[in-house]
């Protein structure tokens, strides 16, 4: 009985310490997606081509943690055959993984988009863009917070900052869809500029769909359970992950 209940210790401490170094791998990767986001969008704003070249080189670090986490967790749920909570979770992690991913990916595009010559919106948008990039990787950085603090409430509570990325992204394109009707040299700026507004709107819808996923995994409520049918527009779009 002894020697039945030490192995089951063990596997039990192996199985915690697994799933800890998964929810740690996570926290790495966003740190670098995040990075890639934050210097991207610098790299366009300021025309920057070597901090571009930086954020570039990062996109192999993103693949390998993505795939070693991949890997990682399919091993666990092999191994382990981890049940409730802790499938959810496991679960979780490999979709909050492929979003992270992607917004690593989405800095590295912004930052392909060097915005040369002048400003024509008189330092207008560089601002607003900015306060995009701050906002949504705020929501990236709450949304990995709450679910490897197992934090409903706080993942619950990247929805609605959802609104002011939204109204921010209508706010630079309005003007700069006015300012590119007028033409004139600084046209390709105005167009990289438009293309990273909506980058940088992506990433914040990325972070809503890592909120939901840390709710499923903590809670087991899905998205129908916890936002109001009005609620939706605000929260993760509706999507193949959905289902949670």
């Amino acid at each position: 009985m002894t020697g039945g209940w030490e192995y089951r210790k063990i596997l039990t401490e192996d199985h915690h310490r697994a799933m800890a170094e998964l929810k740690q791998h996570v926290a790495e990767m966003t740190q670098l997606a995040v990075s890639m986001v934050a210097d991207g969008s610098r790299a366009l704003l300021q025309n920057d081509a070597e901090l571009a070249r930086s954020v570039a080189s990062r996109d192999v670090a993103l693949d390998r943690y993505d795939l070693n986490i991949e890997l990682e967790t399919i091993r666990l749920v092999a191994v382990m055959q981890p049940e409730g909570p802790d499938l959810r979770t496991t679960e979780a992690v490999l979709k909050i993984a492929n979003c992270v991913d992607r917004i690593g990916r989405l800095g590295y595009d912004i930052s392909r988009y060097l915005a040369e010559g002048p400003d024509p919106s008189g330092g207008v948008i560089p601002d607003l863009v900015r306060r995009m990039d701050e906002r949504a990787r705020a929501m990236v950085a709450q949304s990995v917070e709450a679910f490897l603090g197992n934090d409903a409430p706080r993942a619950k509570a990247v929805f609605p900052m959802d609104d002011e990325v939204d109204a921010l992204h209508g706010e630079v394109q309005g003007k700069l869809i006015e300012l590119l009707r007028r033409g004139g040299p600084a046209s390709d700026r105005l167009a990289y500029e438009l293309l990273a507004a909506r980058h940088l709107e992506r990433v914040a819808d990325n972070a809503c769909k890592i909120a939901e996923k840390a709710v499923y995994a903590i809670t087991g409520e899905r998205r129908t359970e916890y936002l109001r049918r009005s609620d939706q527009s605000s929260g993760p779009r509706p999507g193949p992950e959905a289902s949670g």
